[in-house]
């Protein structure tokens, strides 16, 4: 509840960028005072809360002022004896008043509403902290996106680099007659594609900053410039515990219990509706300029209504049946939720544990494509081996460099999907065996720009 107050309070003010390259905190922190469904949601509990306020003030009592003013077409009058006369109905009449009603909750029924209002009021709430576990995700998503195509734009760098060396070499042995011709242009091919893929990889990262932005609800244009994340989060391998976890925290659960609990409330509710209600009135006139024969200038009068609904031809006993089905509807919705959740928890530590065997096994093929590349290397100066098997050793090897960025941040975006599904950031807290991350090298983890 905590979260959703903090949350409402922030999208009261305007985000503010901070200076310098975002963190994944930072972005996480606008993205949910920025995005869309957020606010939008935001807007849902206020209306929510409003209505909490309008049931509430359905039990208080109520004041009217009126004013009546009654014009006829002609005075009438009585002739009285010596010539004289009265007037019995005047040629127009002013009435103002004042009315009091207060209602007397003998059944219980008004104060069933205002709880059911509540609870409902509790539920939109959860809602919001289910929008902003959501919208979390999303955030660390788009900014590992980001730091993935900013990695892959300086493996590809490094490959243009590493080409176009080669292709320099190659070209001093042509001119003393060391190499063949059509080594050299097979080096110049290499260089061509490098800086294709290059050109596609900076263009992928572009479009990549552009949804970054977009899911932050910024604009689009707004230079995007992030912090690495160096060290990987730890798989977590209680599953049982973090099912349990997500259980209880995911914020879809608690809104249902509170709608559960609405729901009770208003099924009790609806079968008293035939019980009796009680109304107290009342009601002060004043006539101005009172003429007329026997005319008031003012009147009180005080009313106590007691209504007792006796037969409705069986309409309360449908309304309460239909009640009563939304309730159950509300029960099966949140044993479903509850098993997707226990789903969605398993799901996103296998993707976990695979994203961890898939890293680990990249960070071993690109360490043995490096020591391909280097033996394809020490065998072409000492003249044992050809530029054919440099130019696919520097090949593979950049592949493998891409592979582990990939892997890395697959792995990355695997633990926020777990966050999620758990609703919980502090994974650490909720469990006992956590393993330890593979590390990947400096080398493959650009930062973004």
């Amino acid at each position: 509840m905590a979260a959703v107050g903090v949350a409402l309070m922030q999208l009261q003010t305007p985000a503010q960028a901070p200076s310098g390259p975002l963190t994944i905190d930072q972005a996480v922190a606008i993205a949910q005072q920025n995005a869309f469904a957020v606010r939008i949601q935001a807007s849902n509990v206020e209306k929510s809360r409003q209505r909490v306020e309008e049931t509430k003030g359905n039990m208080g009592p109520k004041v009217g002022l009126s004013a009546t003013y009654t014009r006829f077409d002609q005075s009438q009058t009585a002739a009285l004896g010596g010539g004289g006369s009265i007037v019995v109905s005047p040629l127009d009449q002013k009435v103002g008043g004042l009315a009091f009603s207060l209602p007397i909750d003998i059944s219980g029924n008004l104060a069933r509403t205002v709880q059911a209002a509540d609870q409902s009021y509790r539920a939109a709430q959860q809602t919001l902290r289910a929008t902003l576990n959501d919208t979390r995700l999303s955030a660390r998503q788009a900014y590992f996106n980001v730091l993935r195509a900013s990695a892959l734009v300086g493996v590809q760098q490094q490959a243009v680099r590493d080409a176009q060396e080669r292709l320099d070499q190659g070209r001093k042995l042509l001119a003393g007659e060391q190499v063949a011709r059509v080594d050299v242009t097979r080096l110049e091919a290499q260089v061509a594609q490098a800086e294709t893929d290059l050109i596609t990889a900076q263009n992928s990262l572009q479009i990549a900053k552009y949804a970054f932005n977009q899911t932050l609800a910024r604009p689009i244009e707004t230079p995007v410039e992030l912090v690495d994340i160096t060290a990987l989060p730890p798989l977590t391998a209680n599953v049982d515990e973090l099912v349990r976890t997500g259980q209880i925290e995911r914020p879809e659960v608690q809104a249902l219990v509170r709608t559960l609990r609405a729901l009770g409330y208003t099924v009790r509710a609806t079968e008293a509706t035939l019980n009796p209600s009680l109304t107290l009135g009342v009601n002060y006139q004043r006539q101005i300029d009172a003429a007329g024969f026997s005319a008031r200038p003012e009147s009180t009068n005080a009313v106590l209504a007691l209504s007792i609904p006796v037969f409705d031809s069986g309409v309360t006993r449908a309304r309460v049946r239909q009640a009563r089905q939304d309730e159950q509807q509300a029960k099966i919705n949140l044993e479903q939720t509850e098993l997707f959740i226990s789903q969605d928890v398993r799901n996103a530590v296998q993707n976990l544990a695979s994203a961890q065997a898939r890293l680990r096994s990249a960070i071993s093929q690109r360490q043995l494509a490096e020591e391909v590349f280097r033996l394809a290397r020490v065998r072409q100066e000492a003249a044992e081996g050809t530029y054919v098997e440099v130019i696919d050793a520097e090949t593979s090897l950049t592949q493998a460099r891409n592979a582990e960025v990939g892997a890395r941040y697959d792995y990355l975006v695997a633990y926020s999907q777990l966050q999620r599904a758990v609703g919980s950031d502090t994974l650490a807290a909720s469990t006992a065996s956590p393993t330890t991350a593979p590390q990947t090298t400096a080398s493959t983890a650009g930062g973004a720009r």
